[in-house]
């Protein structure tokens, strides 16, 4: 059902469970799609709906400004009476007043209509008919009663070779020499989007310079041309190791202060790659490793 698809392996098996049932059941559990960006929840939301033959609408909710919103441009002209699949991407940023209606909404165990009184009217949610997808990156901003109701399905990052072989795909015309795929592909941080964005970026230059075979010559001169730092680093990756390794060992504090960056943003779009990647750890203060090193002897 998703041979299309490039790994998460457990969450194809998984998905092809809730399809099967789905055949016999007309039914499906309330998923919650959890994982950071890029890991392909979107993509892998809309082969599900399609294994389930219905019309799909993907909506972000920081759109969604309040319930009579939801229920008047959203639920009655779309939703009501409709066989359709919904994705509510970036659930974390669900209106407090909707929240709390989907509280009673998604509250059901055996049923599968449920109706719901707002503002002097009533609508029937048709689980037979539709089929409800959440999606965030944020789980812990989501509403712990609302996250209860919700079967979750966790993406994992993907492997060096699965994020290679999403980029062959894509670009299945260009022939790349040995070696070369690995190297790409140790500077996707993971990330199946990246993987995609790089094909696009090499497909251009295949095309721009009149060639279908792509070695490590052609990704330096790539890498020159778009500022590709070894193991998929940032700017801000670098100078964060460059100054733990020249000043030691420094707090958060410290490092908010030699880099310009706040706290929040260190913690959360640095400090997590860093960490995963074991170029750093943190007991106490934030220390650089020998791989760390290792890695600024090659930028």
């Amino acid at each position: 059902m998703f041979e299309e698809m490039i790994g998460q392996e457990q969450i194809k098996r998984q998905l092809e469970f809730y399809v099967e049932g789905y055949k016999k059941t007309k039914v499906t559990p309330f998923l919650m799609f959890n994982g950071s960006r890029g890991l392909g929840k979107t993509a892998f939301a809309k082969q599900f709906a399609k294994q389930l033959k219905k019309p799909m609408i993907e909506i972000n909710c920081s759109t969604i400004k309040n319930v009579q919103q939801f229920f008047e441009q959203i639920f009655i002209p779309i939703v009501m009476d409709n066989e359709v699949t919904i994705i509510l991407d970036e659930s974390h940023a669900l209106p407090k007043d909707l929240t709390m209606a989907f509280l009673t909404v998604f509250n059901t165990e055996k049923e599968t209509r449920k109706m719901f009184a707002w503002n002097e009217s009533h609508f029937e949610f048709n689980f037979e008919k539709q089929t409800y997808i959440f999606a965030t990156t944020e789980p812990d901003k989501v509403f712990a009663p609302l996250m209860d109701r919700f079967t979750v399905i966790d993406f994992k990052p993907y492997t060096e070779v699965e994020l290679g072989n999403i980029l062959k795909k894509r670009i299945n015309w260009v022939a790349f020499e040995k070696g070369t795929i690995d190297e790409i592909a140790s500077t996707l941080r993971g990330n199946a989007r990246s993987a995609v964005k790089r094909s696009k970026e090499i497909e251009m230059y295949c095309e721009s310079h009149n060639v279908s075979v792509f070695g490590m010559k052609q990704w330096n001169e790539l890498c020159f041309a778009l500022g590709i730092n070894p193991s998929g680093l940032t700017n801000s990756e670098i100078e964060i190791l460059n100054i733990l390794k020249t000043r030691g060992d420094c707090s958060l504090a410290m490092l908010s202060a030699a880099t310009g960056l706040s706290r929040t943003c260190i913690q959360r779009d640095s400090e997590t790659y860093l960490l995963r990647k074991g170029l750093i750890k943190i007991d106490g203060l934030r220390k650089i490793t020998d791989a760390g090193r290792a890695v600024l002897q090659s930028v």
